[in-house]
C-alpha cells in the first residue's frame, strides 16, 4: 500500500495572536503574526484529507475521511511541542 505524504502550511496573517488547533488530537500550536507552521503527515488511506476553518482567536484544522496519521508542527524545520506559545 502507498503512503502518501500529507503537507499543509497554515500563515497567521492577521495582527494579532492566534491559535492553531489540531483535531481531533486536541493540540494546540500559539501563532504570532506572520508565523508560518507546516503540518506533516503520512497517510496510508486515500480517502482522507483536511479541513481549515478560520475563526476569530484560532485556526482549527480537521482530519477528515479515516485518518490513521499524526500530524506533526514545524516552524522553519523545526519541530514543535503541543503547547509551543500557549497563552493563558
Amino acid at each position: 500500500m502507498e503512503t502518501l505524504t500529507i503537507r499543509m502550511k497554515i500563515t497567521n496573517d492577521r495582527s494579532t495572536f492566534v491559535t492553531l488547533s489540531l483535531e481531533p488530537w486536541g493540540e494546540d500550536y500559539g501563532m504570532f503574526p506572520n508565523n508560518e507552521f507546516e503540518i506533516i503527515g503520512e497517510e496510508t488511506d486515500s480517502t482522507c484529507y483536511s479541513h481549515v476553518c478560520y475563526f476569530d482567536t484560532y485556526i482549527a484544522v480537521y482530519a477528515e475521511g479515516k485518518a490513521n496519521y499524526y500530524p506533526r508542527v514545524y516552524q522553519n524545520g523545526e519541530l514543535l511541542d503541543c503547547g509551543h506559545n500557549r497563552q493563558d
